[in-house]
C-alpha cells in the first residue's frame, strides 16, 4: 500500500507511539477523511480532527488501519480486526513509497547485530561518496523520513527491521542483510518457526543474490527463504580483502561479522571497495559502539562498566562474555522471563574455568542461576554464581568485588519490562547508580 491510497479514506491508528504518531502525520498529510488513534492510554496531544479512544473496537468502522510494530498480530482482537478490515503498517507504506520512488534501500534485521550492522553499512556508503540516511527501528519511524522528504538526490536508504515491522511488510523487493538468529519475542510471534518466518518476511519478494546472510542465519534463513536470494558475505567481498577492514571501536568476534555483512551489502549495492579502500577502511576503524550494545559508561577503582543493555537473549549474553575472553568479567544478568533457555550460556560461564562470575537478577536470574549450579556441578568446580534481588544490590555487589583491570558487564539476556519502562531506563539507572558510588562517567 502506498502514501497516496489512504487518501480520501478513513484511517485508523493503533498505538501511538512513535510508529503510530508517523502514521497520523502521515493519514493526514494524505488527505484521509478522517483519522482515528487507539491506545491503552489516549493521547491529548493530537492534531485537530483526530479522534482518540482506548477500545479496539473503535477501529472497526475504518478503511485501513495502520498497526504499530508492538501490537501483535496473533492476539485475538488482532485477528478479528483483521478479518473485518485491512491492516497495514507504516514501515510497509513507507518502503512501498520509497520503492516506487527507485530509492535504492537496504534492509537489515537479525536477531542481535542489526543495529550496528545497518550503522555500519550507511557509514560505508557515505565513505564510498553515497549520501545514506539510517532510520527504522534504530529510532527514526520510515514514514517520518518519507514525509521530511530526507531521502532524494541519489540518497540510499539504510532500514533497521525489526521482526514486529518486517512481519507486515508485503512485496518489497530491495536489497537486503540478515545478521544472527535465534529465538526471540516468543511472547509476540507464538513459537520459534514464526519467529523466524516473521522476521525473514520483509525479504520474501527480494531478487537473486540481493541478500547478504551471515554463516551463522544462513541454515535457518534458507529454510524460510529461496536459497538463490541469498549471497554469503565471503562470496561478495574476499576474505582477504575484508580482513583489512578492522573495527577497531568494536569489542567481538561477533562484530568482526557485523562488518562483514554490512561491507558485502553495500558492496551489493554498487559500492566498489578498491576504490574506496582507503575512506572505507578508516570509516569502519573510527566507527564506535553503538549506546548499550557492549558500550563502556564508567570507571571505578581500575574497574570498567559496561552497558549491554540491548542483550535480551542468552545467545547474546554469550556473544558479550567471549568479546572480553581473557578479562575478569562479573557479567549481571537477568530480566523478564519469556522461557528462553540459558543451559548452553551457564556451560560457557563454567567453561571460562572462573574468569566469569555471574550475579543475577530477578525474573530470570533464579532459572539461569539453577543452571550455572547444575553445570558446576557436572564440572566439579563451585557455582560462579551469587543472586541479588535487585539492580541495585547487584551493582552494589559488583563494586565491592570487582578487582582492578576487571570489567563489570550489564548484560540482561532478557527484556527489563519486568522492573523498568525499557532498556533505556535500565541503562540510566545503571548508570546512576554507578556515578552515586563514585564512578567516573566514560
Amino acid at each position: 500500500m502506498r502514501l497516496a491510497e489512504l487518501a480520501g479514506r478513513r484511517v485508523g491508528v493503533w498505538g501511538h507511539g512513535r510508529e503510530g504518531r508517523a502514521a497520523v502525520r502521515a493519514a493526514l498529510t494524505a488527505g484521509a477523511a478522517g483519522v482515528v488513534v487507539v491506545d491503552a492510554v489516549p493521547p491529548t496531544d493530537l492534531p485537530i480532527g483526530v479522534r482518540a479512544g482506548t477500545d479496539v473496537a473503535g477501529l472497526a468502522g475504518c478503511d485501513v488501519v495502520v498497526r504499530s510494530p508492538g501490537i501483535s498480530p496473533y492476539r485475538e482482537d488482532a485477528r478479528a480486526l483483521a478479518a473485518r478490515t485491512t491492516l497495514t503498517s507504516g514501515t510497509g507504506i513507507a518502503l512501498a513509497e520509497f520503492a516506487a520512488r527507485g530509492v535504492p534501500t537496504l534492509c537489515v534485521t537479525g536477531t542481535k547485530g542489526k543495529s550496528t550492522t545497518s550503522a555500519l553499512a550507511a557509514v560505508v556508503l557515505r565513505a564510498a561518496g553515497r549520501p545514506a540516511v539510517h532510520a527504522g527501528n534504530i529510532g527514526t519511524p520510515l514514514l517520518d523520513v518519507l514525509l521530511d522528504d530526507a531521502v532524494a538526490g541519489g540518497t540510499s536508504l539504510v532500514v533497521e527491521v525489526s521482526s514486529y515491522q518486517a512481519a507486515a511488510v508485503e512485496g518489497w523487493s530491495g536489497w537486503g542483510a540478515i545478521t544472527s538468529l535465534s529465538p526471540e519475542h516468543l511472547d509476540w510471534h507464538g513459537d520459534v518457526a514464526t519467529y523466524y518466518r516473521d522476521k525473514l518476511h520483509v525479504f520474501a519478494g527480494c531478487g537473486p543474490g540481493s541478500v547478504v546472510v551471515s554463516p551463522q542465519a544462513r541454515p535457518v534463513a534458507e529454510t524460510h527463504l529461496d536459497p538463490a536470494v541469498l549471497a554469503d558475505p565471503a562470496d561478495v567481498v574476499r576474505p582477504e580483502q575484508a580482513a583489512g577492514f578492522r573495527p577497531e571501536g568494536l569489542a567481538g568476534v561477533h562484530n568482526v561479522a557485523n562488518v562483514h555483512v554490512a561491507l558485502a551489502a553495500c558492496v551489493r549495492m554498487g559500492v566498489d571497495l578498491d576504490r574506496h579502500a582507503d575512506a572505507v577502511r578508516a570509516a569502519v576503524a573510527g566507527f564506535r559502539a553503538l549506546p548499550h550494545r557492549l558500550c563502556p559508561v564508567a570507571t571505578r577503582d581500575g574497574v570498567t562498566f559496561v552497558d549491554d543493555t540491548l542483550s535480551t537473549t542468552p545467545v547474546s549474553v554469550r556473544a558479550a562474555i567471549d568479546a572480553f575472553a581473557g578479562q575478569q568479567v562479573t557479567l549481571i544478568a537477568g530480566g523478564q522471563d519469556r522461557g528462553l533457555d540459558h543451559a548452553e550460556l551457564a556451560g560457557a560461564v563454567v567453561a571460562r574455568a572462573g574468569t566469569v562470575r555471574v550475579l543475577t537478577v530477578p525474573d530470570t536470574g533464579a532459572r539461569f542461576a539453577a543452571d550455572l549450579r547444575a553445570a558446576a556441578a557436572a564440572a566439579g568446580v563451585d557455582p560462579p554464581v551469587t543472586e541479588t534481588g535487585s539492580l541495585a544490590e547487584a551493582v552494589a555487589e559488583a563494586l565491592r568485588t570487582a578487582r582492578p583491570g576487571g570489567l563489570v558487564l550489564l548484560s540482561p539476556g532478557a527484556p527489563s519490562y519486568n522492573r523498568f519502562r525499557n532498556y533505556e531506563e535500565l541503562a540510566r539507572t545503571y548508570e546512576q547508580i554507578l556515578l552515586d558510588a563514585g564512578a567516573t562517567r566514560v
